[in-house]
């Protein structure tokens, strides 16, 4: 286990908790006192809630967390007797202190239902969300956060300009943008490298899952 000490030394979240772990020790050091459930969790980390299971076995039998089951659901805890709660507490706090700020998302959907829903998991995730309705919205939005937007994350077909074009827009302004398209017509799919594409209804992890990995892939300029 690594103290505080090795803090100055590693400077980021990535290299204390590698893989989801971190995503596990950011959301049950940072809130303590609250009970997570595995859907929660897994959307924070981009994984299936049965692919967490592994990494809660480990950390249970390791007394790390505290583990409760109601009408079915499983919920997890930092365990608050384990004897290095409060150093695994003042490393998370600190780490996340000097983290960077949080990545901005924006979001361009012309059905304001489905906006509010992908807006609300995105935000529990802990992103920042930009919302357009429209793609003439979108852009100046964009106009006004061009240097914090990390991701577009659009429909392909809306009134007037559509999702594919906004993005080929965006993108000459700035071409390190990531793009996901959503779109319930999976012929609809744009076909271009750069880009992924979100088919409807999407579930929680599928949309978090696509939405990390086009910002990893932004963060490791490929």
């Amino acid at each position: 286990m690594r103290t505080a000490r090795s803090l100055t030394e590693t400077r980021t979240l990535e290299a204390l908790f590698p893989g989801p772990k971190r995503w596990i020790f950011c959301a049950l050091f940072g809130a303590p006192e609250r009970w997570w459930s595995l859907v929660e969790l897994a959307g924070m980390a981009g994984l299936q809630p049965r692919s967490l299971r592994p990494h809660i076995t480990h950390l249970r039998a390791g007394g790390i967390l505290e583990e409760k089951v109601a009408d079915g659901h499983a919920s997890v805890q930092a365990n608050h007797s384990s004897p290095v709660f409060a150093e695994l507490q003042s490393i998370v706090t600190k780490l996340t202190d000097a983290a960077t700020p949080p990545e901005t998302i924006l979001i361009v959907e012309d059905q304001p239902a489905t906006a509010q829903i992908t807006r609300i998991l995105l935000e529990s995730w802990g992103y920042q969300v930009l919302e357009a309705h429209c793609a003439p919205e979108a852009m100046e939005i964009f106009d006004t956060h061009r240097e914090s937007i990390g991701l577009l994350l659009s429909d392909v077909k809306m009134p007037g300009m559509s999702g594919p074009q906004l993005a080929d827009e965006l993108l000459r302004q700035r071409p390190d943008l990531r793009v996901v398209f959503m779109s319930g017509a999976h012929e609809e799919a744009p076909l271009r490298a750069d880009t992924a594409f979100l088919p409807k209804p999407f579930n929680p992890a599928s949309l978090s899952r696509i939405v990390r990995r086009q910002l990893d892939r932004r963060s490791a300029g490929t």
